[in-house]
């Protein structure tokens, strides 16, 4: 026996049904470690933006303390061209001039302390009653004027002000003659205040930088809240109040306003001491740090992390790892969807070959059958040719009836080649003629007479048409040719008796008009396993093989295939032994108000 060799298509599908799994696995391997990096990049980006918010800010505010800082001359004369230059050049290049509110010279000229207010429209120090803002200060300023009355210099006690919009810083430069004993200059007395616009800060600057390095249209975007570093509960910006951030969830929080940044005090780093030498015209800066956390010798011993503000950082997503899910999910669902649909292709593409292979069978079967249809016509009408030609029959009745014979023969072979071209017809999708209102009592009397010439006057048929029974709408000799189908058939396995039973009735089917067609037998049926393909092209059941009864397999595809072109449906009822019932179902024309004649006494038995 010869083993089937599969062929190279089934094999591809099947590798590829085997490989999928694996595809799977490793997918969701792939998609994990993705998910890990991705987790990666986020945290790593998300901590560069929160560092360059804070230096961002740091720089901005740094710029405006040290530009503004005052000199013992604009101190002592109120106003200088230096200042005034000074002033004028960073109001017009820092990107946010209207965080400074106002600026403050504090000094004490006589024996109480006394406070000038920088004014921009005549670009000097007027002095002002002490200001409400610098009121709680006062009594540090007193203190710091008697330590540098009793030390010869300033305590280096730096100020960390609880109102952070306060920035204070001693004077810069020196003046007066060296003692005897040292020949550094004596300091004077003084402090820069420079007070920041919180509110600004609140409602411009921080939002923009907010938008700048956390909120963004594409890719990941953030919400952001600013508090107040020793009481979080102080909210000092909320990108959304609606959903606030607090530091204890956030996804990265970074401490700013203060030591990490630029430093916003200006003097020498070190113990107390009178301070640079004359030289040093830009004394070097120490960090901001509050008194309790001053060492024994007065310099800075702050945390590495202190800053007045802190700036709480959450993924609009709810958290980082919640982005990272939904992304790891998108991957997992787009990559599932790419091999659900390489699956979906594989069997679509192995259904696909068999059915190649199935129709290839059926279309040699078919070419087999066929051929030996055309041999049977052929050789009878060759036969009775020749008997004819060479005087073998010189008897008139029986010329007549070689003559009937060829005749009968030859109409078979044209019923034959008909099919087959009618078929390749309707598959080439030239579709059907004029279509015309019919009498569905004119199909069926056409119909029966066609089926009679094809099988012969031994042909009987139960007819009954419905009285004013409506038209429909058709190619004429498409649908008689449907219905002769259906009868011939009828009359080939109808059995011994060769009963075929025809109606035509109407049926009202919700707000569609139909006429129903049924045409039936009482043969030997046709199994139930057949029942399914008896429609397919080139397909013959094992019954009609079996008795040898003449066929191409074309009839019912035929017909199925006709009546669909007419917008109708083909229905099939059978039991075995007990005959088959096939009913075309096709849409109904307006009535015609003509009465319909009626064929036939009894109505044809359904099976």
């Amino acid at each position: 026996m010869r083993l089937l060799r599969p062929s190279g298509l089934t094999v591809l599908s099947a590798v590829l049904l085997v490989l999928l799994p694996t595809l799977a696995v490793l997918q969701y391997r792939w998609v994990g470690q993705l998910s890990t990096a991705e987790r990666e990049r986020m945290q790593r980006n998300l901590a560069n933006a929160a560092i360059q918010f804070r230096d961002t800010f740091d720089t901005e505010v740094a710029r405006a303390f040290g530009a503004l800082q005052v000199g013992t001359a604009t101190a002592r004369d109120g106003a200088s061209e230096q200042y005034s230059d000074r002033y004028g050049a960073w109001f017009e290049t820092a990107e946010f001039p209207d965080i400074v509110k106002t600026v403050y010279i504090v000094d004490a000229p006589e024996d109480g302390l006394r406070a000038r207010r920088w004014d921009t429209a005549l670009h000097r120090f007027v002095e002002v009653p002490w200001p409400g803002a610098l009121t709680p200060l006062r009594a540090r300023f007193e203190e710091e004027r008697r330590d540098f009355d009793t030390q010869g210099g300033f305590s280096r006690r730096l100020l960390f002000l609880d109102d952070e919009t306060l920035l204070v810083a001693p004077l810069r430069g020196f003046r007066g003659p060296a003692p005897a004993t040292d020949r550094r200059p004596m300091p004077i007395f003084g402090f820069t205040v420079v007070q920041l616009d919180r509110e600004y800060l609140a409602s411009t600057m921080l939002p923009a930088l907010a938008h700048r390095f956390f909120i963004h249209s594409e890719g990941d975007s953030y919400r952001v809240a600013v508090v107040e570093s020793r009481d979080t509960s102080k909210v000092v910006y909320q990108s959304d109040p609606a959903d606030p951030v607090r530091p204890d969830m956030a996804d990265a929080t970074q401490s700013f306003f203060g030591p990490r940044g630029p430093t916003l005090f200006f003097g020498r780093r070190g113990g107390p001491g009178p301070g640079p030498g004359p030289g040093d015209r830009q004394p070097r800066a120490f960090p901001m740090a509050p008194r309790d956390t001053l060492g024994p010798d007065g310099s800075a011993d702050q945390p590495e992390d202190l800053g007045r503000w802190l700036v709480a950082v959450r993924h609009t997503s709810g958290s980082l790892e919640a982005a990272v899910a939904s992304v790891r999910r998108r991957n997992l669902g787009i990559s599932s969807g790419v091999l659900l649909l390489l699956s979906i292709s594989v069997l679509l593409l192995a259904q696909a070959s068999r059915r190649a292979h199935r129709l290839a069978r059926q279309q040699m079967e078919f070419v087999a059958g066929v051929s030996h249809e055309l041999r049977t016509p052929i050789a009878v009408i060759t036969s009775a040719a020749q008997n004819l030609s060479h005087g073998v029959v010189g008897n008139a009745d029986r010329v007549k009836k070689y003559g009937q014979v060829m005749e009968g023969e030859a109409r078979r072979l044209s019923e034959m080649v008909e099919s087959v071209l009618q078929y390749a017809g309707l598959e080439s999708g030239r579709g059907l003629g004029v279509l015309v209102p019919i009498a569905p009592s004119d199909l069926l009397d056409e119909a029966i007479e066609s089926a009679r010439r094809s099988v012969g006057t031994s042909l009987q048929v139960e007819c009954s048409v419905q009285t004013n029974l409506p038209p429909v709408s058709g190619d004429t000799t498409a649908l008689v040719s449907a219905i002769q189908n259906l009868i011939v058939n009828a009359f080939k396995y109808g059995g011994d008796t060769h009963w075929v039973g025809v109606r035509a009735t109407h049926a009202q089917r919700g707000r569609r008009s139909e006429v129903d067609i049924v045409v039936a037998d009482r043969g030997a049926g046709i199994p139930a396993d057949e029942l399914p393909h008896i429609f397919e092209p080139f397909y013959r059941g094992q019954h009609a093989v079996g008795r040898q009864i003449h066929g191409n397999g074309l009839g019912l595809s035929l017909v199925n295939r006709i009546v669909r072109a007419h917008g109708g449906t083909v229905s099939v009822r059978s039991r075995e032994h007990e005959g088959t019932t096939f009913t075309i179902t096709l849409p109904a024309e307006p009535m015609d108000p003509r009465p319909t004649a009626v064929h036939g006494d009894a109505p044809a038995a359904a099976h």
